[in-house]
């Protein structure tokens, strides 16, 4: 496919519908101008707020992952900046009338903050506020499965780490954000 390009920033890309890589840059640039930063400004809003992606899945060892949408193409296009963390285990429950039969999976489902150019404080604060109020990274430690696949696999073999006991919480610390 290389051989394909064009080589000068101004030749058209055939392989792209003849497009140029600056009328590439020239329209994810207006993606962030005409949408991220017109929706943050027309609703008033500090940052775009969702699931980073959907449920993690097992990759697929012959076709590869299965990759069904995501957030971070978002602000990617345009160069926006985005803060993803943690948000919790999906669950899947036999019907919303009976809402405690449920199974939890033991993959994470994440959130990301998005903004416009040059709001990365904001989104941190909105990241870390997010991480401090729920403390799904501090109940959450990760780890392994006893089934994972071992064959055609070089290395340590997975064992369960050894978890210390975690020191009483004080009041305060459901307040402060939690430090890996």
């Amino acid at each position: 496919m290389a051989n394909s390009l064009a080589p000068g920033p101004d030749d058209p890309q055939p392989v792209f519908g003849g497009l140029t890589y600056n009328q590439a840059l020239a329209i994810d640039h207006l993606a962030g101008v005409n949408g991220i930063d017109a929706a943050i400004a027309q609703f008033n809003l500090d940052a775009v707020v969702s699931a980073t992606d959907n449920p993690a899945w097992a990759t697929d060892l012959l076709y590869g992952d299965h990759f069904i949408f995501g957030t971070s193409g978002l602000a990617a296009g345009p160069g926006y900046p985005i803060v993803q963390v943690p948000a919790g285990f999906p669950k899947l429950c036999a019907s919303t009338t009976q809402p405690t039969n449920c199974t939890q999976y033991g993959v994470p489902l994440g959130i990301s903050f998005f903004g416009t150019a040059f709001s990365e404080p904001t989104l941190i604060k909105l990241a870390s506020g997010f991480e401090a109020a729920t403390q799904v990274r501090a109940h959450n430690l990760p780890t392994f499965s006893a089934t994972a696949p071992s064959t055609n696999v070089q290395g340590t073999t997975l064992t369960v780490p050894h978890r210390h006991a975690a020191p009483p919480a004080s009041a305060n610390a459901k307040k402060m954000p939690h430090h890996l």
